[in-house]
């Protein structure tokens, strides 16, 4: 028997896609987490012949073809490859993978959750509320209460907790006495962390004179990117934030700014308003942070970034790694 394999990202919205697909098709042999830039080493671990599942995972142009390749050793070998995304794809992508056998579902008007429910297809009144309340959150339209709860919940811990996560909430039913007191204690942590984000943001410009919010994350706060984000441009009045970390970047953008073609000029992806990439500083750059000293990477970045932004303002549209 061939074995099921997950593979989604470590949000509320991969998480919940996941709990879909686990409570439609049944248990996974592997559930595993992954950040976009991470897809072909995840996809190299896949054993020939695997029923695999994808969800809420964009691709980008520099993977592109070693996911391609990985997927056509998996069909090639009888294996099945469904991925469900809502990201923004260019049609070649989705040609491409395609062309090695996968069946891509992408569909920008929902969550990944969504997308998944949509094509699976899962249909299931359980299904129904996740969606609604996941979609609240990952689209930013907050129109479903427990959405907010169900963020918090997930974000509490990292991969195994995120495996228990999955299992609560096949069958979902609603928000029970243990989310809420996971709630608490993840609120008062996130209360210090966006203080602290505020008082560590930076005000950068650009070249040709484009303003942005910057802040360098650490760990503590890896499940916060967008909140940190919007508090910073409402605190900022400005429509443009970048955020750090010491292998990626994320964009997060409001009032009609399009940051997902900045991150597609440096290989990586994502919505209008949300979008990020993966970055390769110079060596000493990382040591250094490492120690404690963040500035020389921070700064790196931050031009990075505002580079990007300024070519896709100008209407570039030709990536390039970004390294040393």
């Amino acid at each position: 028997m061939s074995e099921r394999v997950i593979v989604t990202h470590t949000d509320l919205d991969g998480v919940a896609a996941a709990a879909i697909i686990v409570g439609t098709v049944g248990e996974a042999d592997r559930l595993m987490f992954a950040q976009p830039h991470q897809l072909g080493a995840v996809f190299a671990k896949i054993p020939n012949g695997a029923e695999v599942y994808v969800s809420d995972l964009g691709i980008n142009q520099p993977i592109l073809e070693k996911v391609a390749k990985q997927i056509g050793r998996i069909t090639e070998s009888e294996g099945t490859v469904k991925w469900f995304d809502h990201h923004r794809w260019e049609e070649g992508w989705v040609r491409r993978l395609r062309d090695a056998g996968a069946e891509v579902y992408v569909d920008t008007e929902t969550c990944g959750a969504g997308v998944v429910a949509k094509y699976l297809p899962a249909s299931s009144e359980w299904v129904k509320e996740l969606v609604s309340a996941t979609c609240s959150v990952d689209l930013w339209v907050f129109d479903d209460w427990r959405g907010n709860y169900l963020a918090k919940y997930v974000g509490y811990g990292g991969t195994e907790w995120k495996r228990r996560a999955v299992t609560k909430l096949i069958g979902f039913t609603g928000i029970d006495n243990e989310i809420e007191e996971v709630v608490e204690k993840v609120v008062s942590k996130e209360l210090e962390i966006l203080t602290s984000a505020v008082a560590k943001a930076v005000v950068v410009s650009g070249k040709g004179g484009l303003r942005a919010v910057a802040y360098f994350k650490s760990r503590d706060d890896h499940h916060l990117t967008s909140f940190i984000a919007s508090l910073l441009m409402n605190r900022f009045d400005i429509d443009v934030a970048i955020i750090c970390r010491r292998g990626s970047l994320s964009f997060r953008s409001r009032r009609g700014v399009d940051v997902s073609k900045a991150a597609k000029l440096i290989g990586g992806g994502g919505h209008p308003r949300a979008a990020g990439a993966k970055i390769n500083p110079p060596l000493w750059r990382l040591v250094l942070s490492f120690l404690g000293i963040r500035g020389p990477l921070f700064r790196w970045c931050v031009n990075v970034a505002l580079d990007a932004l300024e070519r896709a303002a100008r209407g570039e549209d030709l990536p390039r790694e970004v390294g040393c």
